[in-house]
């Protein structure tokens, strides 16, 4: 008989069971499985009949039955694309995931949230301004397919403030999936995707993948083959309802994008079949894989590749899977059981739910009549069953026992009495090779990724003031107090920036430093200061995709951003005093330091535009109307504000015009081992509405006093980097007075 089950002492999150469509929960016991799978089989075949399903959309698009190992990534992660060369380095991403985790199936390709809202792009222009444009997006996706991986893209519905495409979004989509090769996309929060995504794809004769972030729903089994697992994880695992409905093809893929232990994820995907989100980068945010979380995954991925591909039977795709088998004795470990059409051959997930390792019998299952050959798939190795006779002398049962460490993972499969093929023979001699060290001999230390801000070599000492220059004074305590506006992410994670004097990243920083004379531009740069430099310089950059936008005929009202020639030499009249935008940062650094400059440090900036008595304005702590722009919304930005408009009623103690709620200005920026992003200060005179998910900026969710508040910005290639709300303004050092008034400490957190 089987065993009762007990309470699991390992700690996890233990939700209460509720009603959700993508999971059902498992049965109380192991003497009330039969009734329960009764019971879900009945549910089967009601709903099916319901919603008239044939399951024809699966064979339209086979790959992701099988597409296992997933990470959400984006591209300007730094192992993905390389700055200095300006190429894309997939190769060199690929490897990495490999060497750690096993490599994955297919990738979540996102380069829309959290940028998106800056200015009116659109989620569709942030991938026409990607390194190359959409060409550069086209050989990436193909170069990813060389390797086996597919490519899918973010869907977001709630862009609906931004620029207009001049057709649906559905529409739209497929196009540009087809003219890039991608093969499908994920509908940001979206509880289910709509049949007109399927039937847009299928009228340009580009059938798409279409995975919904909150699961699906059971209409959508009929168009749409993949979903989001945001589960839950009770002691006995959840059963994945729309993988049983659809009898072992649907793909759904475990995601808890903060989880710091894994174990629970991917212990719920091996038990139902599932694939897994391996997201590390979030928004920016290094999460990542621990060693011991990033060897079970190779395990799982290695097995899941094996036995769900055709050759093995394709058994992790069973229409005859049954969860919850009660052929599994121990009271903390629980199997799913998937066998072929003929039940020749079976295979058994198993998962250890408890913290200690599970010895002795795993399984007791039906000895079949011709005799079987059993196998610890997960070790490599051949099990010796203990059969027990029945009362006609012939074998009824085979005890299959082996060990299974505590939170670990179990495999176990059964074939006919003939010697393992060679495709069997050599998985089962790589899984030995791989298990050979224990899974709890590897790290489940997960660390936080520290960042290093970018040095900044002092500009040429100025001893007057550049023209349009005002000085800055010494400040020799200075208190620099200032937020980051990301919408998600914790310190616990190491969202927003690590200054040099922090252990760790975090939101919120207040640090007592010392700033030094400083001349700095009374003004941010203006499109005739940029159209000079250009005359000085003859500068025109390697890729003009969306280079100085505003100064193209036909701006704002122009077609989406692409190739096209260098844009006029000087801005049409109207916008000669308007901040110069539509520059990378780079761009910008170049041209202070043409100018004799640099661009501040995010200190620097602050201490222009606060001064020293901690105000939350330039002009104080009062809100000012008549003191910045008027704030604009709506789907076509119409651009900032002559620079003059609002001095000197919103100048900042020190005669410092323009430094909030015109232009963004860039400052700092900042790194980690993945990710570059700038610190913007100021905010700008336009966000998109209908989203609170849109780049927080003054007035809406999130946003804050622009004095002591900020947002990172992240980099990519310079067309990506460009935003017509972004703009900039040089400082210029001053001569080191003869005996220096900083201290010993002047370096301690401002010389890095």
């Amino acid at each position: 008989g089987s065993l009762p089950l007990r309470t699991i002492t390992r700690s996890r999150r233990m939700l209460q069971p509720h009603s959700d469509p993508r999971l059902w929960d498992g049965p109380t016991s192991r003497e009330a499985q039969p009734a329960w799978l009764k019971n879900i089989q009945a549910e089967r075949e009601t709903v099916l009949r319901k919603i008239n399903y044939t399951g024809g959309v699966f064979d339209v698009i086979p790959w992701t039955q099988t597409s296992w190992m997933q990470p959400q990534m984006h591209p300007y992660d730094r192992s993905f694309y390389d700055p200095t060369s300006g190429e894309y380095t997939v190769g060199r991403y690929l490897a990495d995931l490999r060497a750690r985790y096993g490599g994955i199936d297919s990738l979540l390709l996102w380069p829309t949230y959290t940028n998106i809202g800056i200015d009116d792009r659109n989620q569709f222009d942030y991938f026409r301004t990607m390194p190359g444009g959409l060409e550069g997006v086209r050989r990436v996706t193909a170069e990813l397919h060389a390797e086996g991986v597919k490519v899918m893209w973010p869907y977001n519905p709630w862009d609906t403030g931004t620029r207009r495409e001049g057709s649906s979004d559905q529409v739209a989509l497929a196009a540009l999936l087809k003219q890039t090769g991608g093969d499908g996309f994920n509908g940001d929060t979206m509880g289910s995707v709509g049949l007109a995504f399927w039937n847009a794809s299928l009228a340009v004769h580009h059938p798409l993948g279409l995975e919904p972030e909150g699961g699906g729903t059971d209409e959508a089994l009929n168009w749409a083959t993949m979903g989001w697992g945001y589960w839950r994880y009770p002691a006995v695992p959840a059963v994945n309802r729309f993988k049983f409905l659809t009898r072992g093809r649907f793909m759904a893929h475990v995601c808890d994008r903060w989880a710091k232990d894994r174990t629970d994820n991917l212990q719920a995907a091996w038990f139902n079949g599932a694939g897994y989100e391996t997201w590390e980068n979030v928004w920016g945010t290094w999460n990542g894989i621990t060693p011991r979380d990033a060897e079970a995954i190779r395990r799982v991925a290695h097995m899941q590749r094996f036995f769900g591909a055709d050759a093995s039977g394709g058994l992790l795709l069973s229409a005859g899977w049954e969860p919850h088998t009660p052929e599994a004795v121990q009271p903390v470990v629980f199997a799913s059981r998937w066998p072929d059409a003929r039940g020749r051959r079976v295979l058994w997930t198993l998962v250890n739910r408890g913290d200690a390792v599970a010895n002795g019998t795993q399984l007791v299952v039906a000895a079949p009549s011709g005799g079987a050959r059993w196998f610890d798939c997960y070790r490599g190795t051949e099990l010796t069953a203990r059969v027990a006779l029945g009362t006609d002398g012939a074998a009824a049962t085979a005890s299959l026992s082996f060990p299974l460490g505590g939170g670990g993972y179990g495999c176990a499969l059964q074939t006919g009495r003939e010697a393992p093929d060679g495709a069997l023979s050599a998985f089962l001699a790589q899984m030995a090779a791989m298990t050979k060290a224990p899974l709890d001999s590897y790290s489940a230390q997960w660390r936080v990724m520290q960042q290093r801000l970018r040095p900044v070599p002092p500009s040429p000492p100025a001893a007057s003031p550049p023209p349009g220059a005002v000085a800055l004074p010494a400040a020799h305590s200075f208190l620099f107090s200032t937020r980051g506006l990301e919408i998600e992410g914790d310190d616990a994670h190491g969202v927003d920036a690590q200054f040099p004097w922090e252990e760790a990243p975090r939101r919120e920083h207040s640090h007592t430093l010392a700033v030094p004379p400083l001349f700095i531009d009374r003004h941010p740069v203006t499109t005739a200061n940029y159209s000079a430099y250009r005359r000085a310089t003859g500068y025109a950059p390697k890729d003009a995709l969306n280079w100085l936008s505003n100064w193209r005929p036909g701006w704002p009202f122009t077609t989406p951003p692409g190739p096209a020639p260098l844009p006029p030499k000087s801005p049409p009249p109207r916008m000669a005093d308007w901040p110069v935008t539509y520059v990378s940062l780079d761009e910008a650094r170049d041209y202070c330091t043409w100018a004799g400059g640099r661009l501040p440090r995010a200190w620097e900036w602050q201490y222009a535009a606060q001064g020293t008595d901690g105000r939350l304005y330039p002009w104080g702590n009062h809100t000012c109307d008549s003191c910045w722009p008027a704030f604009a919304t709506g789907n076509t930005f119409l651009g900032p504000e002559p620079v003059t408009a609002h001095s000197p009623a919103g100048d900042s103690p020190f005669g410092v015009s323009g430094l909030a709620g015109n232009v963004w200005q860039y400052t700092d920026e900042i790194a980690d081992e993945h990710t570059r992003s700038v610190l913007l200060r100021g905010g700008s005179n336009y966000r998109p509405d209908g989203s609170h998910w849109y780049f927080p900026n003054r007035g809406g969710p999130g946003s804050g006093p622009p004095c002591t508040t900020h947002n990172k910005y992240f980099l990519f290639g310079e067309s990506y980097e460009r935003a017509g709300t972004v703009g900039f303004r040089c400082v210029y050092d001053r001569p080191a007075p003869a005996t220096p008034p900083l201290g010993p400490d002047r370096a301690a957190g401002i010389g890095v």
